[in-house]
C-alpha cells in the first residue's frame, strides 16, 4: 500500500531526471571538479524553495554545500562522494528494469537518490519551516574536512536525518558501530637468518603473535569486532625481519568498548623483547546509539510510515559507519532515511523505485514535525 504518498506524473518525472543526472555525473572520493558538479545539478530544484539561502564553503579544494532557512529545524545530511572510480559508468552504466521496478548505477544508492530524496522532500514542507541541508564532499573516506561542519550543523538543529540508504522494506539505521583504524608496527633486529639466527630478534614472528593477540581483543556479544587486515615485513627470505606493520580494522558498538580498545592498544604486551611494538591511530566515528529523544523521533517516524503504507517500519543496528555517527550524541539523529535498495558499494548496486516517493513524503512530514509546523 506505498500507494498512498505516491509521485504525480510530472513530480515522478523531475525526480527520476534528478537521480539520473547525478548517477551519470561521476563524482568519486578525491574528484573536487566531479562533487562540485554533483552539488550544482541539486540548485535548480532547491532554488524553487522560497526563501533559502545557498553557502559554498571550501575546504582544502573541495566544496561543501550549505542550504538552509531560519533556525533550530532539521539538519539533513548528505554526501556527493561516491566509491566508484571515474570511467565505472562504462562497464557498469545506468539501468532500469522496468518490470522489476529497479534502477541500477554507480552510487545511485549510496547515495545520489538520497540525495534527490532531500531536495524533493523540502520542496514540499510548509512556506516557513526552519531546515539546512548539508551535501559534503567526504563520507566515503571519513569526513575529515566536513566533520567540523556537521558537528556545528548539529549544535543548532533540532532533529538530524541522514540520507543514507535505507533497510530492506525501508527500514531505518537507528544503531551504527564506531568505527576505528590502526596501524600496528613492529621494529625488530636484523640478522643471516643460516648464519646468526639469535643475533636477529624477529619483526614477522612478533606480529605473528601481535595478530593473536588482537583476536583476543574481540567481544562479539556486545559486537567488538578487531580484523587485521593488511599485513606486511621482512625484505627477503634470508633475512630475520628487522621490521613489520599491520593495517586493523576495529568497530564498536559502545562508547565503553572504544574507550577499552583505545586503552588496550596503548599499552599492548610485546612477546619477543628483542622487538618493539607500536599502535597507531584512532576511532574516526564514534558508535551511534539511539538514545534519548531520538527514540520518541524513531516512533513518531514509525506511525507516520504506518498511517501512509499500512506497513511496519523496523530500526535494525548495522556495522556500517555515516555521519550520523559524529551527530548522534549532539542531537536526536535517524539515519537511513535514503532510497531503499541493494548492493551498496557493489557492482550491482540498484535502488527500488516504489519506495522514491514513500521516502520523500516520511522525510518530507520529519522536516515540518522538526520545525515545529506539524
Amino acid at each position: 500500500m506505498l500507494q498512498d504518498w505516491d509521485f504525480d506524473a510530472e513530480v515522478e518525472s523531475q525526480i527520476r531526471s534528478l537521480v539520473h543526472d547525478l548517477v551519470v555525473m561521476e563524482s568519486p572520493s578525491g574528484d573536487a571538479s566531479g562533487i562540485h558538479r554533483v552539488m550544482e545539478r541539486l540548485l535548480p530544484d532547491l532554488f524553487t524553495i522560497p526563501d533559502i539561502t545557498v553557502s559554498w564553503h571550501q575546504e582544502s579544494g573541495f566544496p561543501l554545500l550549505d542550504v538552509s532557512r531560519g533556525t533550530r529545524g532539521a539538519l539533513l545530511l548528505g554526501h556527493a562522494d561516491t566509491v566508484w572510480a571515474e570511467g565505472t559508468l562504462t562497464t557498469m552504466p545506468w539501468y532500469e528494469d522496468q518490470d522489476a521496478g529497479k534502477i541500477f548505477g554507480p552510487g545511485i544508492l549510496d547515495m545520489k537518490a538520497g540525495l534527490a530524496i532531500a531536495v524533493f522532500a523540502l520542496r514540499g514542507i510548509g512556506p516557513t519551516t526552519p531546515f539546512r541541508l548539508l551535501v559534503t564532499p567526504d563520507e566515503e573516506i571519513g569526513s575529515r574536512l566536513s566533520r567540523g561542519y556537521i558537528e556545528a550543523s548539529a549544535k543548532k538543529a533540532s532533529l538530524v536525518l541522514v540520507l543514507e540508504s535505507g533497510m530492506p522494506e525501508g527500514g531505518l539505521k537507528i544503531a551504527r558501530a564506531g568505527v576505528g583504524d590502526f596501524t600496528c608496527t613492529v621494529t625488530g633486529k636484523e640478522s643471516h637468518a643460516g648464519l646468526e639466527p639469535g643475533k636477529g630478534a624477529s619483526a614477522v614472528r612478533e606480529m605473528a603473535q601481535q595478530v593473536m593477540w588482537l583476536d583476543t581483543l574481540e567481544n562479539r556479544i556486545l559486537g567488538t569486532t578487531v580484523n587485521p587486515g593488511v599485513i606486511s615485513g621482512g625484505t627477503r627470505s634470508n633475512v630475520v625481519a628487522g621490521q613489520a606493520s599491520l593495517a586493523i580494522d576495529v568497530r564498536v558498538r559502545t562508547l565503553g568498548e572504544m574507550q577499552r580498545i583505545e586503552n588496550t592498544l596503548a599499552h599492548p604486551p610485546v612477546f619477543n623483547p628483542g622487538t618493539e611494538v607500536h599502535y597507531h591511530g584512532e576511532f574516526n566515528r564514534p558508535p551511534m546509539e539511539l538514545g534519548g529523544s531520538a527514540h520518541e523521533w524513531f516512533r513518531r517516524a514509525q506511525e507516520t510510515w504506518q498511517d501512509h503504507t499500512a506497513e511496519p517500519l523496523e530500526g535494525r543496528r548495522v556495522g556500517g559507519a555515516s555521519d550520523g555517527n559524529f551527530t548522534a550524541e549532539i542531537t536526536p539523529t535517524l539515519d537511513g532515511l535514503g532510497a531503499v535498495g541493494a548492493g551498496p558499494h557493489a557492482r550491482h548496486e540498484q535502488i527500488e523505485w516504489r519506495y522514491m516517493a514513500p521516502r520523500v513524503g516520511l522525510v518530507r512530514e520529519l522536516v515540518d514535525r522538526a520545525g515545529g509546523t506539524l
